[in-house]
């Protein structure tokens, strides 16, 4: 498969704090990031569960902003000193939402894969029809992951050692996957090289099916329409390109134009309706 990740880097609300860390060559076309924690102290607070989907974990007292980066992770939590451990999937989500941090101590350690959205199925034991804003027991979908890597990772002693696990058993995966979906690869592809900004009528002549079968593919194996899906990348390059280059005025009227919306205001109100703020506001909270 063509590296897709060449053509896409999704990232946080605040990228300069996510703790993410690269895959192996072989898994950057499928796998976003690993991300997750180290043995923390009795003492430290850990957020939520539920405020764990889209990024790293915080220890900030402040609220944290989850937007939605397109990708989809599982979630492995696990005390060090019970040996108990469970999973959670975290599904693709279009909406943002702040978590806050829990005040209960906790002993609990965390590792996570964060998959691309093109690339989940190739790793799922079912469907996703219904993983939108989803948070649930791994299980659901990844019915092998406990037996096959879940105890591996409790009794790895490193951030380290858990990368390693991980990847083992993600290319083993991938060896018993069959790649057979090249309809719904072209129409990701297209998107991901226009950037998000691609109508129904190309996206149906790039995948060579109709659009209802498309609608299909995309519903079965990323849980979203390719619309939604489109929406969601546009929104992600936009976010990017104001993170790398703060833009002055002028700027901004030209990412109006590349991005095609109709003007200043369509895309400060479409940014908004992902990220919960503006551009500018959504720039100061990235760099606080």
């Amino acid at each position: 498969m063509f590296d897709l990740s060449q053509l896409y880097y999704p990232i946080t609300a605040k990228p300069a704090g996510a703790g993410e860390v690269m895959p192996c060559k072989a898994l950057r076309s499928y796998i976003r990031c690993f991300w997750g924690t180290a043995a923390l102290p009795e003492t430290s607070g850990l957020l939520p569960k539920t405020a764990l989907i889209g990024e790293s974990i915080s220890l900030s007292p402040e609220p944290e902003v989850i937007i939605p980066d397109t990708c989809m992770d599982i979630i492995w939590e696990w005390d060090e000193r019970t040996g108990e451990s469970e999973g959670f999937f975290c599904g693709i989500n279009d909406a943002p939402f702040e978590v806050g941090q829990a005040t209960e101590s906790t002993g609990r350690v965390y590792f996570a894969i964060r998959f691309h959205f093109w690339a989940v199925h190739l790793f799922a034991d079912d469907h996703l029809r219904d993983v939108l804003n989803v948070h649930v027991p791994v299980e659901q979908y990844f019915a092998s992951f406990r037996r096959e890597l879940g105890y591996r990772l409790g009794a790895s002693l490193t951030y380290a050692e858990r990368i390693t696990v991980a990847e083992e058993y993600l290319l083993k995966r991938l060896e018993r996957t069959v790649h057979s979906r090249d309809s719904l690869l072209n129409a990701v592809y297209s998107i991901l090289k226009q950037r998000g900004v691609v109508d129904a009528r190309a996206l149906e002549s790039t995948a060579g099916v109709s659009s209802r079968q498309l609608e299909r593919l995309f519903r079965e194996y990323i849980g979203l329409s390719p619309k939604k899906t489109a929406d969601l990348v546009r929104f992600q390059n936009v976010w990017l390109d104001l993170y790398r280059s703060p833009p002055p005025a002028r700027a901004m009227q030209d990412m109006v134009y590349d991005y095609r919306y109709s003007h200043q205001s369509h895309m400060i109100n479409s940014f908004k309706k992902f990220a919960g703020r503006t551009p500018l506001e959504a720039l100061a909270y990235a760099r606080r």
